[in-house]
């Protein structure tokens, strides 16, 4: 029986891709790929950086050193607030005349905790500490005196800077947070230097109290009002206490209030007097003895007697005063300083001074 063999043949197909498949198929991968992948972060835009704070400091750290001839720091708040300082000064200027100040002004010199004034070769610079809502106040009255050129400028939104002309003289006016007042007659550096303080620009240049001259007197911060002069005075001063004031790195006098009726003055001179201090010492005292009894001196009733200390670099006197003949000296010789002091004019018809885009400015 014969046997038949059946042979199976495979037969293998390759199919072969072509190049257009394998295009897609790489960009199918990089697809795949790429929504795999962690998505980076949207980006955040930066947030601004804040406005640094303006100085918070006394008046005298917007006072510079440099230039100054003559400063002038009182309260008078507290010094009205003492029923016999207020009755005294207000011989002298009376209730009336601060209500007309107020009104002209913006500034209730009876609210005010701190006020300077300082002097200057070409202008004087007058400063105040302000109760809370006067300073908005104090630019309308301000602007209202101004009779040609008002200009506004506001680095910041709480720092604003109006200039203009009074009668025929330049003023400016600078306010910082609402807190400090300031205004600059004459010249008006020392009001942008006020403005650089508030900034801090000015941090390698010494204000009043920090200068080489008014750094060498005691503290005059608890006085009720004080007078500091750096050296070299002027001419008319130098000759004073027998040429004694020649040699004064500086001069600081400062007021208290006392025993009922009197106050206390405290008259300090530095200087290099190292051996001799205690001649010194002794020539101030008899210049003030000399002082005490002359014309002016009996018009002030003044006590011809004074305590004296003396150090190497500060000589000391120290002198009891009656309020009572002082203030009646006062009245005759200040007087009318005081009523043109405090009477501001007020225009009718205010023309507002144009407000400019905030500006960073320098002290020119």
């Amino acid at each position: 029986m014969a046997t038949t063999a059946t042979v199976t043949t495979t037969t293998t197909t390759i199919r072969t891709t072509e190049p257009g498949s394998r295009a897609r198929l790489g960009l199918l991968a990089v697809l795949l790929w790429a929504c795999s992948a962690q998505r980076p972060a949207p980006s955040v835009a930066p947030k601004a950086k804040p406005a640094e704070p303006l100085h918070q400091g006394p008046l005298t750290d917007y006072v510079s050193a440099a230039g100054l001839r003559w400063l002038v720091l009182t309260k008078p708040q507290a010094v009205l607030a003492n029923r016999e300082l207020g009755q005294a000064i207000t011989q002298i200027a009376s209730q009336t005349r601060f209500d007309a100040f107020a009104e002209s002004s913006g500034v209730d010199l009876r609210q005010v905790p701190h006020a300077a004034v300082a002097g200057f070769a070409y202008g004087t610079l007058y400063l105040a500490e302000l109760p809370a809502g006067a300073a908005s106040t104090a630019r309308e009255r301000f602007s209202d005196r101004l009779l040609t050129g008002a200009t506004t400028k506001q680095p910041r939104p709480t720092l604003t800077r109006i200039t203009g002309i009074v009668g025929q003289t330049p003023e400016t006016l600078v306010t910082a947070d609402d807190r400090l007042l300031a205004v600059a007659v004459g010249d008006p550096l020392p009001a942008k230097i006020v403005e650089a303080y508030a900034e801090e620009r000015l941090k390698n240049s010494p204000s009043a109290l920090h200068g080489s001259a008014l750094s060498t007197l005691p503290d005059f911060s608890a006085s009720a009002a004080a007078l500091l002069a750096p050296g070299p005075l002027p001419e008319e001063w130098q000759a004073a206490a027998g040429g004694l004031l020649r040699s004064a790195v500086a001069v600081g006098i400062g007021v208290e209030p006392a025993a009922a009726g009197h106050l206390n003055a405290t008259l300090c001179v530095s200087g290099a007097w190292g051996d001799t201090a205690d001649a010194a010492g002794q020539q101030l005292l008899e210049a003030w003895r000399t002082f005490a009894r002359s014309t002016t001196g009996s018009l002030y009733g003044l006590d011809p007697e004074a305590r004296v200390r003396v150090d190497a670099e500060l000589l000391t006197l120290n002198v009891d005063v009656t309020i009572a003949p002082l203030v009646h000296g006062l009245k005759a010789v200040v007087l009318s300083d005081i009523s043109e002091i405090m009477s501001l004019p007020v225009r009718n018809s205010p023309a507002r001074a144009p407000l400019e885009k905030p500006t960073t400015t320098t002290p020119q």
